[in-house]
């Protein structure tokens, strides 16, 4: 009863963080790190989570969806670059912070710091768009981050585990240690891609057998990232990886299913269970926060330091290097990604350049927040070694890991806002040229294919009166869409604002539906399946019109 009452006050601080990070305009994730730290505070309530089970229960779900939503197209574009920053920065990290680390605090044996950099390499991308309180951030940058975020959670934590080892065992090797990186990473994402592609092709055997697509198959889909992660982790590779791979593959295989219904209800809950999870993961991070700080005397003691000031000169020592490794190697994958192909994707705002600017590399540099998966892999170093003696500067790491953590989610929700009014999308991106070429083209099918369908009914009818009408109005609906992607500058411009006025007006019209079919349902004068049916209607429509007056304003 205690863990189902603990379960529904976070869940019910989520929420309401939710709300308030909108009324107050403060940054989400810090807002629930936030709560989690006042919760601790009045009730004591002390959380303990097995590391590998928030992997399973947080982590593994929340890539999967991140994988999920992320455009096909935009990986492939950004491949070159995601692999750099999330592979490339990530054993870069390990190196430097682990030396630095070192040179610091020489008494911390070296494997030791090198495990201490390996989990402060994964990047939260979910806490930098939280921080940027609505702030417009470029598409191919979030998608850069996003890229990242995905993969080098997995390639860090199997650092992690290769340094944790070398402390265990007292021994390494470069290429025992570079096969090992090899197999846990290309297995994982094979277990994961594998396991997906079969339970896709499966549920959409059942839709064409069935004709349907039943909520108890959502379910399945949304139980698939854990058993992904379950699979690969038996067998030994990387369970995150399994999860990233087992989204991509979904979305992939899902394109398949034809039920409209099946693709709002699965949007939806996906949604959900995105939004929910990442509120936990924040408030679960503030609750493990006091205990940290309170166990600095202790650690003080322990390591034989002077003062409690050093633990700052090492957090900010640490978040410092961290910063200027990401500045220097982002410029390289910058280059690469942001100006390949089409050069002035990003620029500041009333300037043409054709190099990366110093503000948007600061900006991908304060973009690399630490988040849970730091904590919850730093908390899992092992109380001692092999031999039974304590493992060295175990709570050492666990301080300026969550230290770390803290100081560049602050950062990032002081900085990047102001830093990205100063970078901007040029006009006509290639993003936006490609989506309104898909429209046009788009639009010319539907055109063909109803003078198709037009032609069958010519050949099927004596008499082409009854359905000419039905004809025309679709045609002309499809020609006054295709006339606005076709048109250019003022033309478009004019266009769009009559179309947003349309829309407002029939958004008006839907919501006075609802309130008539609810005064009815009131009255006692409307049947309650009737009801049902006639709401799930207006629904669809309204959620139809705000999704079009979304891609207005974006």
């Amino acid at each position: 009863m205690k863990l189902v009452t603990i379960s529904l006050v976070l869940l019910s601080l989520v929420s309401l963080s939710g709300i308030a990070s909108l009324a107050f305009r403060i940054p989400l994730p810090l807002l629930q790190v936030a709560f989690g730290i006042v919760l601790f505070t009045l009730f004591r309530i002390h959380i303990a989570i097995e590391p590998s089970l928030f992997l399973l229960l947080f982590i593994a779900p929340l890539l999967y969806v991140d994988a999920y939503q992320f455009p096909r197209a935009e990986f492939f574009r950004l491949r070159r670059s995601i692999l750099v920053m999330s592979v490339g920065l990530v054993i870069l990290t390990v190196l430097g912070v682990g030396y630095f680390v070192h040179w610091m605090i020489p008494t911390v044996p070296l494997s030791v710091c090198f495990a201490l950099a390996a989990v402060l390499s994964p990047t939260d991308a979910v806490a930098v768009t939280g921080s940027l309180r609505g702030e417009a951030i470029p598409a191919r940058l979030l998608y850069l981050l996003r890229g990242e975020a995905l993969f080098n959670d997995a390639s860090g934590l199997v650092c992690f585990r290769l340094a944790i080892a070398a402390t265990l065992t007292g021994s390494f090797s470069v290429a025992a240690a570079s096969l090992t990186f090899l197999i846990v990473s290309v297995g994982g994402l094979a277990v994961g891609t594998l396991l997906s592609y079969i339970v896709m092709r499966f549920q959409i055997w059942m839709e064409k057998s069935t004709r349907s697509h039943s909520t108890a198959q959502i379910l399945l889909t949304l139980l698939l990232p854990f058993a992904a992660y379950a699979s690969a982790e038996y067998l030994k590779v990387s369970g995150v990886l399994a999860a990233v791979g087992a989204g991509f593959v979904g979305k992939w295989v899902l394109k398949d299913i034809r039920a409209i219904e099946t693709r709002l209800q699965g949007e939806a809950i996906m949604g959900m269970m995105q939004f929910s999870l990442e509120g936990l993961v924040f408030v679960l991070l503030g609750i493990q926060l006091p205990p940290i700080i309170q166990s600095i005397p202790s650690v003080i003691t322990q390591e034989g330091f002077r003062t409690a000031w050093v633990f700052a000169e090492f957090i900010f020592g640490v978040t410092a290097f961290l910063l200027l490794l990401r500045f220097v190697w982002t410029w390289s994958a910058l280059q690469l990604t942001l100006y390949s192909g089409q050069r002035n994707v990003l620029t500041y705002k009333g300037t043409e350049t054709t190099r990366a600017p110093a503000r948007t590399l600061m900006a991908m540099s304060l973009a690399g927040v630490r988040g849970a998966v730091t904590l919850a892999a730093v908390s899992s170093i092992p109380a001692t070694l092999n031999k039974g003696t304590l493992f060295p500067a175990r709570d050492l790491c666990i301080v300026i890991a969550a230290g770390v953590v803290l100081l560049s989610l602050l950062l990032a929700s002081i900085a990047l806002p102001p830093m990205m009014k100063g970078i901007e999308v040029l006009p006509e991106s290639a993003i936006e040229i490609q989506e309104r070429t898909a429209h046009i083209s788009a639009n010319r099918a539907a055109i063909q294919r109803v003078d198709e369908l037009q032609e069958q009914m010519a050949q099927g009818r004596n008499h082409q009166s009854d359905s000419i009408g039905a004809v025309v109005a679709v045609i002309n609906s499809y020609q006054q869409r295709l006339a606005g992607f076709e048109s250019t500058g003022t033309e478009r411009a004019q266009l769009k604002a009559l179309h947003s006025t349309e829309q407002m007006l029939r958004l008006e019209a839907v919501r006075a539906e609802r309130t008539e079919i609810n005064r009815l349902i009131r009255e006692h004068r409307l049947e309650q399946s009737s009801a049902r049916r006639m709401l799930r209607r207006i629904d669809n429509t309204e959620a139809a019109i705000q999704s079009s007056l979304s891609d207005q304003r974006s």
